[in-house]
């Protein structure tokens, strides 16, 4: 699923994947009727202050059904009011999230992974 959404992460990589999973504190997900996953939003989150939704995905499917929408009303109805919820988009959906009420950010600094 996170392949077919377009989500670019290292899914050829069993281990990092896992290891992804394994470090994240927040995973919520989205099934259809036949229970096949077809969502995730992946995040981690200190549930007080502050969150970092670092993956959200919707499999190509499924998505105009608002189940990215629901994705993200869930986390930040887990993490709850006090909490910010912050998330950095790849380029395509960047459009999107204003349309659900997400105020764009400029200030922030990245160092790259280097693999």
């Amino acid at each position: 699923m996170v392949r077919a959404s377009g989500l670019a992460r290292p899914v050829g990589d069993a281990a990092r994947m896992a290891a992804m999973v394994a470090g994240s504190n927040l995973i919520v997900t989205a099934r259809d009727a036949a229970g096949r996953l077809v969502g995730a939003a992946r995040s981690f989150t200190d549930f007080a202050y502050g969150c970092y939704l670092s993956d959200l995905c919707v499999d190509p499917a499924a998505q105009g059904r608002g189940i990215g929408r629901a994705l993200i009303a869930e986390t930040k109805r887990i993490i709850g009011p006090g909490c910010m919820l912050l998330l950095l988009s790849a380029p395509d959906p960047m459009t999107w999230y204003p349309k659900l009420g997400m105020e764009p950010v400029a200030n922030g600094f990245i160092i790259r992974r280097d693999g």
